[in-house]
């Protein structure tokens, strides 16, 4: 949460954000008001959004490997613990760009401590052709 911040507060041109989050309207409330009280984020404890851009379940590797590991120790030298699990934890997370109702990039984790470098997001899309839906046509 603190890096993909951090990154869109850094770049005027960095795509606008919406959270997907396994959780009630009150966590998303407690969560995202300690962390980021004015970004957008909405509850889908069913998992509806989750379903529908195909986010899968992970397993034992993608949960609890070797890559897991890393990233957590990574994430704690940054100052940053794992919270209380809402929903389903072993479903994956995932970042897509939406403009209407197309996909334009999406971010496959290959485990759950994975992210994309949130800072080079804004560039990738530009090289793909792929402008900012805020700053582009």
């Amino acid at each position: 949460m603190r890096d993909v911040r951090r990154a869109s507060e850094r770049n005027p041109s960095y795509p606008p954000i919406l959270f997907f989050f396994q959780g009630t309207a009150a966590d998303g409330a407690s969560f995202f008001g300690r962390y980021w009280p004015e970004v957008r984020a909405v509850a889908d404890l069913a998992q509806r959004f989750f379903v529908a851009f195909a986010i899968g379940r992970g397993g034992a590797r993608e949960l609890f490997g070797p890559g897991v590991w890393l990233a957590g120790l990574r994430a704690s030298l940054k100052g940053n613990t794992a919270g209380r699990a809402m929903g389903d934890p072993w479903r994956m997370p995932g970042i897509f760009l939406v403009r209407e109702d197309r996909v334009l990039w999406a971010y496959t984790y290959r485990h759950a401590g994975d992210h994309p470098q949130f800072d080079q997001i804004p560039a990738r899309l530009a090289a793909a052709g792929v402008g900012s839906p805020s700053t582009s046509s």
